[in-house]
């Protein structure tokens, strides 16, 4: 088989796919989001206690730059800040409802990518192509 009519179908997948992205991230209003600021957010939804200095450290930022990151953050309405009960200079970070949303966009995508195809083709093909991708995925 030629590549250049494989490349083309499987850039028609990609398109599918990255539509689909698109799709989610205006309708949640964040087509301006980098990965750096998902995998922030991801970070808190997964670490409870997450604090600005953790986050800091773990993106090897100075805490003032994470700070007003987390300002923006606050501000878009994607995290909430409580003061810590042992010591008040402290502010524990987590997501708001919106905040967890964007944080599990990556299902969303990829939820919204699958319903296309499964509107797409019939349950022997959709098997089928499961199984492709699981044996692809071994390569």
């Amino acid at each position: 088989m030629e590549k250049e009519p494989f490349r083309e179908a499987f850039n028609a997948f990609l398109k599918l796919y990255f539509d689909s992205c698109k799709e989610v991230y205006e309708e949640l209003d964040i087509k301006d989001m980098t990965d750096r600021q998902f995998s922030y957010l991801r970070l808190i939804d997964r670490e409870t206690g997450m604090t600005v200095s953790k986050l800091a450290r773990h993106f090897n930022l100075s805490k003032p730059t994470m700070t007003e990151i987390m300002h923006k953050f606050e501000k878009a309405g994607f995290i909430e800040k409580k003061q810590c009960d042992d010591d008040g200079r402290v502010y524990h970070i987590s997501l708001t409802k919106r905040g967890k949303l964007i944080a599990k966009s990556n299902v969303l995508e990829s939820d919204r990518a699958i319903g296309k195809i499964f509107a797409t083709l019939n349950d022997e093909e959709i098997i089928t192509l499961k199984r492709l991708f699981n044996k692809i995925g071994r390569a």
